[in-house]
């Protein structure tokens, strides 16, 4: 089974073991609602980022090279700190982190032994993001649903390294190289998600996330347009409230 493959069961597992659980944990854990007056929570999250992209530095990958945006699929880290202003309604700092590579090799071209000539596309990004929150129940449910929205800063690096070919020679030849470029932009977000209490000060939580940002190319990529950064992720985490 694939790491994209085991990461999506146990994201199934937890969600559904989770949904399942919640209600009872809520009931059995001593005051375990009156811990939701708490107006401090730290969030931790581990989930699976998918890239969007739509612009024309990913439409000209596909045109000259294997595999696509869905191979730069993988995991995606959060950190949260929520600041509640009413049992509604709350202020959000968030941090994720998520680095994506793939192996591609040109689709319309071989070595002199008939091997494919390959080389790895590398993609890291990190956000800082401010945004607001808020709840559809009041924060004493046994399921607390949400929904919110934000923007920020996203930090990116794209990278290429391996074996390409030299078309500007006389008689084109492979070669081995490395080339990168790296930015920041601003994005922003919404999502949408549900939270579960599970012991006094402690909650689970399930998150959908979809952000959008996009840069221009430059350095060692210049004049190959604009990256797409945006994407989707399921994520899954605990709370941790005071």
């Amino acid at each position: 089974m694939s790491t994209r493959q085991t990461l999506l069961t146990t994201l199934t597992v937890l969600v559904v073991g989770v949904a399942v659980a919640a209600p009872t944990m809520a009931a059995s854990v001593p005051g375990s609602r009156g811990h939701w007056g708490a107006q401090n929570a730290f969030r931790v999250s581990l989930g699976e980022f998918e890239p969007r992209g739509e612009s024309q530095y990913w439409a000209d990958k596909a045109i000259d090279f294997t595999g696509d945006v869905d191979g730069f699929s993988d995991l995606i880290a959060g950190l949260d700190y929520h600041r509640f202003i009413t049992q509604h309604l709350g202020v959000v700092a968030s941090s994720t982190f998520f680095t994506g590579d793939t192996d591609q090799a040109y689709i319309d071209f071989v070595d002199e032994g008939g091997a494919d000539i390959f080389h790895t596309t590398e993609l890291e990004a990190a956000t800082f993001q401010l945004g607001v929150l808020f709840n559809l129940t009041r924060r004493d449910r046994a399921v607390v649903p949400y929904v919110g929205a934000g923007g920020g800063l996203t930090y990116w690096t794209l990278a290429e390294f391996g074996d390409f070919i030299d078309f500007g020679a006389a008689n084109p030849e492979i070669f081995n190289d490395h080339f990168e470029d790296d930015g920041t932009t601003f994005g922003w977000y919404w999502q949408a998600g549900a939270e579960f209490p599970l012991a006094p000060n402690l909650s689970g939580f399930v998150d959908g996330r979809w952000t959008r940002a996009e840069a221009d190319l430059e350095g060692d990529f210049a004049g190959l347009g604009e990256l797409d950064l945006s994407g989707r992720a399921l994520s899954v985490g605990l709370t941790f409230s005071y």
